[in-house]
């Protein structure tokens, strides 16, 4: 049977954790964590920065593999890329799509294939209206949630936007809120997630933090 986008978990208007994949100007593959929503079974929403590799890629490559994983390490690390040399991500963690120009990402739970059929110009972000062209899911037994896995989605979705807009005068108010926010975060895995990949993670963000305020 193939899958649908409900099938998935997703929900008409429900913005829900992804990490979308596509090819650099230069050929090599990008993937960053973005919400998605869906706006019905055929047609996914993104809205993404005007600033980001992702929506410099999609104006160009118009597809995009928007990848599903239970992995918070993978959404650790595509969304803070700067940790890996050179800021890229390892080549092996892709496979190339045989019906778009896309990159999938290869340990994804799930991968939905689609091209972009609307963009929508805004001051900050573009939404990019996509069209479902094909699903591709493993069968995989159900897990267990620990609400250390939604905090550290959480606090590394505020991060990237910390990193955006630390130093800026006019941002610092929102900084300041994000900060807060993290730090919520931060209390709930070393409360329910001692010792453990989500510790680890949000160790490492906090430590990036006080790294950017260092260069500020």
């Amino acid at each position: 049977m193939v899958a649908k986008l409900s099938d998935l978990g997703f929900s008409k208007s429900l913005i829900v954790e992804t990490i979308v994949s596509t090819f650099n100007s230069d050929g090599t593959p990008n993937a960053a964590p973005m919400g998605a929503i869906m706006e019905n079974e055929q047609t996914l929403a993104l809205n993404i920065f005007n600033t980001s590799e992702t929506n410099r890629n999609l104006k160009c490559t118009k597809c995009a593999a928007i990848n599903i994983t239970n992995d918070i390490g993978v959404f650790y690390k595509t969304a803070l890329k700067q940790k890996k040399p050179r800021g890229n991500l390892p080549q092996d963690w892709f496979s190339k799509s045989e019906l778009i120009n896309a990159p999938l990402l290869s340990c994804a739970n799930a991968t939905i294939e689609v091209t972009i059929i609307n963009q929508m110009f805004f001051e900050e972000e573009t939404r990019f209206t996509c069209q479902v062209e094909s699903i591709n899911s493993a069968k995989v037994y159900p897990r267990i949630y620990c609400r250390a896995f939604g905090a550290c989605i959480e606090a590394i979705v505020h991060v990237t936007r910390v990193q955006d807009f630390i130093g800026d005068l006019n941002k610092e108010e929102y900084v300041s809120k994000l900060l807060v926010l993290i730090g919520d975060c931060n209390e709930v895995v070393n409360r329910v997630a001692p010792n453990s990949i989500y510790s680890l993670v949000m160790s490492d963000l906090l430590e990036q933090i006080d790294s950017w305020r260092g260069k500020k």
